[in-house]
Parts: C-alpha cells; sequence; structure tokens
C-alpha cells in the first residue's frame, strides 16, 4: 500500500478504521512526513498563562522539604483584589479544614472556592507556583471542579514535578474527559518522562477530539511515535543477518563476472578453494547459497591469513568478506576489511566495494575519491562506471548517470540492470515512448530476465497503466518460477499485491493471497511482510497486522527501515487501545456520524 494512498484518504481512513477496525489510521500517523514541533502549554479555562513547561534540558529543581519552606516563594501577595472570605494561618495562606468545609452552604463553599482560584492565579502570575498551589488546594477542599485541578497541574509543570502534572490532569480528564488543555499538558508530561505510550493515546485523543483537524498535534504525535520507535528500536540486540536473497542477488549481480581468477580455482587446496567454492556459491544465487557462502569466505579469510604465497587470494577473500559484512549492515567490519584488502593488494573492485560503503554512510566525496582510484587502476572496469552512475542516480543527477550507465553497458554488455536504468532514467526525463523502446531492447538481449518486466511494470504503474503493469508483474513472477536461481524473488508479487489493493477493495483477498506466497518465498523479505501487514488492517485482523511488523523491523536492513516497521506496529498498538476506550469510541461514532459516514 503506497504512503499517498494513505495520506490522501488520511480523514476517512483514520475514522473508519478507529470507528471499525482501530488500526489503519495508524498507518497515517508514521507515513506522514517526520515534522516536529513545540507548543505552548497554559493555564486551564479562566486563568493566566504559564509559558512553556517542556524543560527536558533544564536541571530540575531541588524539592523543598515542608520544614523548611522559602518564605519568599511560600508567602502570598500582600494584596488581593478583594479581602479574603476563608480564614487564613500566620503566613496569610488559606486555613481549610474539614470542619470548617463542613459548616459551609453550598453556595458559601462556591464562593471561598472561585475566590480561592482568583488569588491563586494571581499568585501564579507572579511565578510562586508553590503558594498558587496552596490555593488551588484549599479551592479543592470546597469543590472538586476540573479548572482547579488543571490549574494546580500548570503549577506542577513550571515547577517540573511532572507527577503531580499527571496526577491532577488525570483528576481533571477523570471529570471531564473531553479536557484538551488537561490531556495536551499531561501527554506533555508523559513525553517528558519518557512515557511515550501514554503520551500518544492522549495526543491520538486530541486529534479526535479535534475532529482530525489540529495539525500542530498530528506532529508532536509524529514526534513522540518516533521517539517510541526509536527507544524501541535501540533496546533490540543488533543481529547481523544477510539480508534477502534478491538484494544479494542485485548486489553482485550489478558487478561484470571475474571468470577465472589466479590462484582460485576447482583444484585449489585450503583457503583458495573455500574462495572458490564461495565465489560458485554466490554466481548460483540461490535462497540458501548466500549463507553458505558468507561462511565459506570467512573459512577462506581465517586459512589464508598470514600465507605470505597466497597474499594476493587473501586480499579477494577480504574483499568479499567486506561485501557480505556491508550486507549485514555492519559498515564498520566491512571499512576495516576492504582497507585492509587495499593495503595488501588494491584492485578496482576493493575500490569501488570501498566507494559503496562510504556513500551508504553519505561520505560521497570519499566515494569519488575511490571511484578515481579505481579507474586509476582499470580505466576499464565496467563495475566502476556502473557504481557512479548508481551514485549519481540517487542523488538525482540524472545526466550524469546517465554518461555512466551507458559506458557501464558498453562495457558489460551482460549487465541488465544498466539496460534497466537507462529506461528508466529515459522515463524520468519524460521521454515514455522512448523508455519503452529501451525496455523492449532490454527484453530482446535478455528474454529470460525477470528483472526486466518486474521492472517495466512499476513504470507501467507510475504512469497509470495498471492492467499493463499487471501483466508485466506476472511474466516477472513467471520468469522467476522457471529459473533456477532468485533473481528478483517474490518483488512482482508484492508489487502485484500493492497495484490491485490500491485500485480495488474487491480484490483485497487476492492481494493478501500474493503477499503470503511472497512471504513464503522470500522468508526474508521485509517488504513483503510489511506489505501484508496492511492488507491484515485493513481486514481488521490487527494482530497479525503487529506480528508482521514487528518481524519487517527485525528484517530490515537500515536503522530507519527499522524505526519506519516498528512505528507501525506502534501505532497499530495505540489504536486498539484507542477503541477499548468507550468515550472515545462514542466520540469517533459522531465524527462519523457528522461525515455521513453513519
Amino acid at each position: 500500500m503506497s504512503d499517498s494512498f494513505f495520506i490522501k484518504n488520511k480523514t476517512a481512513i483514520i475514522v473508519t478504521a478507529l470507528a471499525v477496525s482501530s488500526a489503519v489510521g495508524a498507518y497515517w500517523f508514521y507515513s506522514q512526513s517526520q515534522a516536529t514541533s513545540s507548543t505552548s502549554r497554559d493555564l486551564g479555562d479562566d486563568s493566566p498563562t504559564s509559558g512553556s513547561s517542556s524543560k527536558k534540558n533544564k536541571k530540575k529543581k531541588k524539592s523543598k522539604g515542608p520544614s523548611s519552606p522559602d518564605p519568599e516563594s511560600s508567602s502570598p501577595s500582600s494584596t488581593h483584589k478583594k479581602s479574603p472570605q476563608y480564614p487564613v494561618n500566620s503566613k496569610g495562606l488559606p486555613d481549610i479544614t474539614s470542619d470548617v468545609a463542613d459548616k459551609l452552604s453550598e453556595q458559601e463553599k462556591e464562593s471561598w472556592a472561585v475566590q480561592l482560584k482568583e488569588d491563586g492565579n494571581t499568585e501564579f502570575k507572579n511565578k510562586k507556583y508553590e503558594t498558587a498551589i496552596a490555593y488551588y488546594t484549599a479551592a479543592l477542599q470546597l469543590k472538586e471542579d476540573p479548572i482547579y485541578y488543571s490549574n494546580r497541574s500548570a503549577c506542577y509543570a513550571a515547577l517540573d514535578d511532572h507527577e503531580n502534572v499527571i496526577k491532577d490532569t488525570t483528576a481533571a480528564i477523570k471529570l471531564k474527559p473531553d479536557y484538551t488543555k488537561c490531556i495536551l499538558r499531561r501527554a506533555t508530561s508523559y513525553e517528558i518522562l519518557e512515557r511515550y505510550e501514554d503520551a500518544m493515546f492522549d495526543l491520538t485523543a486530541l486529534t479526535i477530539y479535534g475532529g482530525f483537524s489540529n495539525k500542530s498535534v498530528e506532529q508532536i504525535l509524529e514526534r513522540v511515535l518516533r521517539k517510541h520507535s526509536i527507544k524501541i528500536v535501540d533496546q533490540k540486540e543488533k543481529v547481523l543477518a544477510l539480508p534477502s536473497a534478491a538484494t544479494i542477488g542485485s548486489f553482485f549481480g550489478a558487478f561484470a563476472d571475474e571468470g577465472e581468477l589466479f590462484g582460485v580455482d576447482e583444484n585449489s587446496e585450503g583457503g583458495g578453494k573455500f574462495l572458490y567454492d564461495a565465489l560458485a556459491k554466490i554466481k548460483a544465487n540461490t535462497r540458501e547459497g548466500y549463507d553458505e557462502a558468507d561462511t565459506l569466505i570467512n573459512q577462506a579469510v581465517s586459512a589464508l591469513e598470514g600465507d605470505a604465497s597466497k597474499k594476493d587470494t587473501y586480499a579477494i577473500a577480504l574483499e568479499y568478506a567486506s561485501a557480505f559484512q556491508f550486507l549485514k549492515n555492519d559498515p564498520t567490519t566491512a571499512a576495516d576489511l576492504i582497507n585492509k584488502s587495499i593495503s595488501i593488494q588494491p584492485r578496482p573492485r576493493a575500490y569501488v566495494y570501498r566507494a559503496l560503503i562510504n556513500a551508504d554512510k553519505s561520505s560521497y566525496e570519499e566515494a569519488m575519491k575511490d571511484f578515481a582510484l579505481a579507474e586509476k587502476l582499470d580505466p576499464n572496469s565496467p563495475d566502476i562506471f556502473y557504481h557512479l552512475g548508481q551514485l549519481h542516480y540517487l542523488t538525482g543527477n540524472l545526466a550524469n548517470a546517465e554518461t555512466n550507465f551507458k559506458k557501464a553497458k558498453s562495457l558489460n554488455p551482460e549487465n541488465v540492470y544498466a539496460y534497466i536504468q537507462l529506461a528508466c532514467i529515459t522515463y524520468k526525463n519524460g521521454h515514455q515512448q522512448e523508455a519503452d523502446e529501451k525496455f523492449t531492447e532490454a527484453k530482446l538481449k535478455f528474454p529470460t530476465s525477470p528483472e526486466i518486466p518486474n521492472y517495466y511494470g512499476e513504470i507501467l504503474a507510475d504512469k497509470g497503466d495498471v492492467d499493463g503493469a499487471i501483466r508485466q508483474f506476472d511474466v516477472s513472477a513467471r520468469l522467476q518460477e522457471k529459473l533456477d536461481r532468485f533473481s528478483v524473488g517474490a518483488l512482482p508479487l508484492i508489487n502485484k499485491a500493492t497495484v490491485i489493493s490500491r485500485e480495488s477493495l474487491e480484490r483485497m483477498g487476492e492481494a493478501e493471497e500474493l503477499l503470503t506466497k511472497a512471504c513464503a518465498l522470500d522468508p526474508k523479505s521485509e517488504l513483503a511482510r510489511i506489505s501484508l501487514a496492511q492488507i491484515k488492517l485493513q481486514k481488521d485482523e490487527v494482530d497479525d497486522a503487529i506480528t508482521l511488523f514487528e518481524e519487517s523491523c527485525d528484517l530490515a536492513r537500515s536503522i530507519e527501515e527499522k524505526i519506519q516497521a516498528i512505528s507501525f506496529a506502534e501505532a497499530t498498538k495505540m489504536q486498539k487501545r484507542i477503541k477499548n476506550d468507550p468515550v472515545l469510541t462514542a466520540k469517533i461514532t459522531e465524527l462519523m456520524r457528522q461525515s455521513g459516514a453513519l
């Protein structure tokens, strides 16, 4: 399911989902841009403004014990607008006991409580927060009013006493469930205390009470959801594992065939034989073969280390060991291994590997230096120009990308990805007919390649030719089934499911079947799982969706992808919690009636 679909239909999806499935709206909360904002926290109704209470970087004030009050901060103002009706103690503070309260009529209690609130507001304006607390507390002894709790919570917020902020705002919300100022103030304290799930619940409630039209609250919700997700990802044990076979296959498939390497053949022994067998596994491009290749590469490195007569072979083994660590998302180890390889025997491919590691961490200047060093060693290495073209493509420099892809294609006519990238650039430049011709050229050159119809299908889907896109995805999937190598794997199934689920709710079942098959075909595909999870949301199979999102997080390669996946899971959990709240459920039903959805 594309982000754009949810963004364009956000209000209808959120309202309907919260009332019916309680989950689809969760997707939208993350799919919006990662905006941040600050908000002012003010006192409740009929009260002064407190200013910002978000002081996460501010040193917490020390608590003053009751036996040693600060006379400057605890003494009341010297004058009131009118003489107090209520009794005061020796310090001029209100002295309301239960005996005093019991003797008052309801009218007197109301009158005294109003004056206590007004005097508390005066103290608050003078920034005498502890004194103001005494007045609001006295007012609450006479009348349990949500405004008094709200005003006292503002004092606690100013004192960075967020536990008491939560207690008072909770009391106010219990009396007045839609008390949005208190809900926001409590959410702020929850965020400061890193109780992100509780903050998200309050912020989601605010979006509901605001009819899903409060952009500033939505931005805060996005920020808190991201913080919560980052915290979860940070706490997860880091497991280094290879990604999907389709990802690995496309990585190595973009490099030219090495052919026979010096000192590495089927008759090699020891480390050389380990390396030969590993390269054969890589070339076979099977789902199980890459894990075996990884083990063989490590065995080759261990066996060749220290053998001066095999230093060239050892350098190549280090290159591949670096590539596998890079694919496992361990750039530090990958960089150490490739630097060691280059120090022993530099090859153009080694510099290209290092360029990719540098580009992955956005060190583009260093990457360009590595490409230059590779070209100096071999100006006719197709690997240099293909991956240099990729770098330009990803950074938006389509002209330079096209130039390099053309050179890579001429130097290595067997690189199917160069043909595909040139066709995609032509399409991006607005030449649709010429792009179609380039895909046709590629199909004639590589008639059994599943990659070409898959990526051509993506272009057609972008053009709005849904039927044409589906036909190409079907062709790609059939070609993949006939191959003994993994190639695109489950990608055409995922793409087809995405297109048909976006176009027709009636085909949701078909999309689910395709994505279930994709997950079985490629157990390491996080994209298959996150796509299936979105279908599960629309079918109200919320728990299955959460499991799939969490699995996708574990499979994702980059930290950002992990955060995105866990954000989906956590937002979905929050929607379940919202659905179980009868007050909010009633409000959602009301909104649906107003919108004509019921």
